[in-house]
């Protein structure tokens, strides 16, 4: 499979890379929005003030997303 890399700039952060693979089609488009809201909703509520722990959020990230 091969992958392509998309940089999303982070005004005064440099930017973010991230890798898809290819090709990129509208339905796999909308599946990777989808996963991103996800897993970014995930690692704001990692780093929430009670989680100072940098291991925690490390942690954290690695749980599987639980369904509702």
């Amino acid at each position: 499979m091969k992958t392509r890399q998309i940089e999303v700039p982070l005004p005064d952060h440099g930017h973010a890379v991230l890798s898809v693979p290819t090709p990129l089609t509208r339905e796999l488009l909308q599946t990777l929005e989808q996963a991103l809201t996800r897993t970014l909703a995930r690692l704001r509520r990692s780093l929430s003030v009670d989680a100072v722990d940098p291991g925690l959020i490390e942690y954290a990230s690695w749980l599987p997303e639980r369904r509702q």
